[in-house]
């Protein structure tokens, strides 16, 4: 008789690929279920499978990497000591500086807002008239800068205002002013700044739904690895309802270790319940509640008295899971790991997180695998 396969943890290829390579190379065979051609990933996600009878010797080997880890993460703490704040001038933008301003304030934690303009007449220039061109572009080019720089100005003494009026003016606001593509200012920047945190609205001025490539905050998560705190248009800023319930959303897989300490380390100082959730089509009940109680065990390592519920959630539309859950346990935050796919996939099977960040009414707080 055939022995029984586990599947023993659910990741994006890549990861699943060196899991399987560490685990052969203890003596573990492994295979690989979910793989396509597009990709190399279904849209859920590699699982990775062991015989039952390695279980036992798959999971000490897996929490002894784990260990190693955070130990290494320890020598090297993460701490929240800036914010930076991108933003366009926007309702949005000005709602996302209140959240930033607000974080801040707990965390003890400096703030830089963030301008990008666009000089589309650079790439305009044709070759002929030369001189005459280059003086009118310069013109150009000098007006465009001016005009940033006023706006910019002038947004970020209004948000120094909304701080004063707030009781939150003890934090230190600085900004800056960038030409060029957006996104990739933004990646440079956080190379530069060193962010522990990135705040951003989801919908800036003449950002459609539609868009093909996805919002800015989507495409920020393809260029950085700092954690992306995204604030939905509709998530007006009130000082006077503190964050209580956060979910975390987990698959399962090493990224959630690493992306829990995160969150525990940027929500320390506000006082939360932590709703941990798995979302799966054809829940392995036994082996999913295993895997729960697990992840409940290291919040309460990482975080002593922490309240930590668990839930697992089945059905074949995940969004409306989600939108049901958060409504029936008053979500404030809503947290995740961003698994990176490419174009193709995105374009033909959209992740969860990009839907989330076109659909929620609530903030996200997006982590990078």
């Amino acid at each position: 008789m055939e022995e029984q396969l586990v599947t023993l943890a659910t990741d994006h290829y890549t990861s699943a690929e060196v899991l399987k390579a560490r685990l052969e190379g203890a003596g573990i065979t492994c295979y690989l279920r979910n793989v396509h051609l597009i990709q190399g990933a279904a849209p859920e996600g590699v699982k990775i499978q062991i015989r039952s009878s390695d279980v036992e010797k798959a999971l000490r080997l897996m929490n002894e990497w784990r260990s190693e880890q955070e130990h290494a993460e320890k020598k090297n703490p993460r701490e929240i000591r800036r914010i930076l704040v991108p933003v366009d001038f926007s309702a949005y933008s000005k709602n996302a500086c209140l959240y930033a301003l607000n974080l801040a304030q707990k965390l003890k934690a400096d703030i830089k807002i963030l301008h990008v303009y666009y000089a589309p007449i650079v790439d305009l220039v044709p070759i002929t008239d030369a001189y005459s061109i280059q003086v009118d572009m310069d013109i150009n080019l000098r007006e465009m800068e001016s005009n940033a720089r006023k706006g910019l100005v002038s947004f970020v003494n209004e948000v120094r205002q909304e701080a004063a009026k707030k009781k939150m003016d003890q934090v230190k606001v600085g900004y800056s002013l960038r030409e060029g593509i957006t996104e990739d200012e933004i990646a440079r920047m956080a190379k530069e700044y060193k962010p522990g945190i990135i705040v951003l609205g989801t919908k800036g001025k003449g950002e459609k739904q539609s868009d093909i490539i996805g919002s800015v905050v989507y495409r920020v998560l393809d260029r950085t690895r700092v954690p992306v705190l995204a604030i939905p248009g509709q998530s007006a800023f009130d000082a006077n309802k503190p964050v209580k319930n956060i979910a975390y959303a987990t698959e399962f897989d090493d990224s959630d270790y690493i992306a829990i300490r995160r969150l525990l380390s940027i929500v320390s100082e506000f006082r939360v319940k932590v709703h941990c959730v798995h979302l799966s089509k054809n829940a392995e009940k036994t082996w999913d509640e295993l895997k729960m109680d697990n992840l409940k065990d290291y919040f309460g390592k990482v975080h002593k008295g922490i309240e930590v519920q668990c839930h697992l959630l089945e059905g074949e539309d995940n969004i409306k899971a989600l939108e049901s859950f958060v409504e029936e346990h008053q979500i404030d935050l809503f947290s995740m790991v961003n698994r990176k796919r490419g174009l193709l996939a995105r374009l033909f099977n959209p992740g969860i997180t990009r839907k989330l960040i076109y659909q929620s009414t609530i903030p996200l707080l997006i982590f990078r695998a």
